[in-house]
């Protein structure tokens, strides 16, 4: 018996409607630039990489996001994480104002020409 080669019903990283629609949306457009942009910079809290972006809250927006590695940003590493315990995390390394004030500073030093 000839055997065919598995083929592939949808991609591997399949992407809602929703989220290729807010892609798609201009108003998008700077805010994935700006995450691409935070998502090169160093963690907040301890300077290592890589990072992921983490959205802070109240309001939540694209653009209130800071860099954050995983040892800092998942529960499963424990009380220094944000998802933790954001209150512990906040304490040892500031205020979510204070962060975002961080990331936005470093952010002005990458930009070119200044």
């Amino acid at each position: 018996m000839k055997r065919s080669p598995l083929k592939r019903k949808s991609s591997l990283n399949p992407v809602s409607a929703k989220k290729r629609a807010h892609k798609a949306a201009e108003k998008a457009q700077g805010a994935w630039e700006h995450m691409a942009r935070v998502k090169a910079l160093p963690c907040v809290a301890c300077g290592s990489q890589p990072v992921e972006v983490h959205h802070l809250p109240d309001p939540r927006s694209d653009f209130r996001v800071v860099p954050l590695c995983p040892f800092h940003h998942r529960t499963e590493y424990g009380p220094q994480a944000y998802h933790y315990s954001r209150r512990n995390f906040n304490e040892r390394h500031g205020s979510d104002e204070v962060l975002l004030a961080m990331t936005l500073a470093m952010l002005d030093i990458k930009k070119p020409g200044r």
